[in-house]
């Protein structure tokens, strides 16, 4: 199984986890998975902890655009079932317009809920793995919207970015509510049952990453609305998000239960 220390640089070469580094599963299911994975690791360095990433993918779903390397770099569920972790992140997925039963790895995700109630001491699900997850856990329930709610948002001095098509009303949070308003509903809900945050962002999201996804729909000739407090006036992106990324990161993983 391959494990990189973000310390020593982004390689997925090492088999070796540093014994008092925090091991961290990544369930990434993003497309884009290179970029994702840069992403977060980037995020997580800028924690100042000691960590080892093990990426992993889902074993049933069907990959498109399939790469050989791919299968090199990462475990599958079923790989992992008999090891623990410290944390684990999963990531989103661009299928928030599906119906979850027509995911076709949405069962394979209950039963790696099921899972990181013993095998791992603390997640962070994000954008619409936290819908999902959130769902399954009965900490909250959302619904599709049909204006995609795009941008970058600060709730409760929380800044992110958000690129979704689903919404948490306040009022349907069945867990601590941190951080929300009544125009994009939930943004970071905390399960103490479980220690999981389902925040329905994307605090790892790099400066540039809502400008492709606009200029790409734009040449597609989609005609998309503009994210949110994110363009300047020459349609150059700021990113006023990073320090509170980070500062979310460090919290999360210095937790007592991470660190007793």
């Amino acid at each position: 199984m391959g494990c990189l220390n973000i310390l020593s640089g982004y390689s997925t070469n090492s088999s070796q986890k540093i014994s008092d580094g925090l091991n961290i599963l990544v369930v990434n299911l993003m497309p884009n998975r290179v970029e994702t994975e840069q992403q977060i690791v980037n995020l997580v360095k800028a924690t100042n902890q000691n960590i080892n990433l093990t990426f992993c993918r889902m074993a049933t779903h069907q990959i498109k655009h399939f790469d050989p390397t791919f299968t090199q770099k990462y475990v599958t569920t079923k790989e992992v079932y008999n090891q623990s972790f410290d944390a684990m992140i999963v990531t989103g997925a661009p299928v928030d317009n599906l119906d979850f039963q027509d995911v076709d790895y949405f069962n394979e995700l209950k039963e790696l809920l099921d899972w990181r109630k013993t095998h791992v001491s603390t997640c962070i699900f994000s954008c619409w793995s936290a819908w999902a997850a959130g769902t399954i856990d009965g900490a909250l329930h959302g619904h599709h919207v049909k204006n995609k709610i795009y941008g970058v948002y600060n709730t409760k001095n929380i800044t992110m970015p958000h690129s979704r098509f689903f919404k948490v009303p306040l009022d349907e949070v069945n867990a601590e509510l941190v951080a929300g308003n009544e125009e994009i509903g939930a943004t970071v809900v905390f399960n103490a049952k479980y220690d999981s945050y389902y925040v329905t962002g994307h605090l790892e999201y790099a400066t540039d990453t809502l400008s492709n996804e606009y200029f790409r729909d734009v040449h597609k000739g989609l005609h998309p609305k503009q994210p949110v407090d994110y363009f300047d006036p020459e349609l150059h992106p700021t990113n006023h998000w990073r320090q509170s990324a980070i500062k979310f990161y460090q919290h999360w993983l210095n937790q007592p239960v991470l660190t007793k």
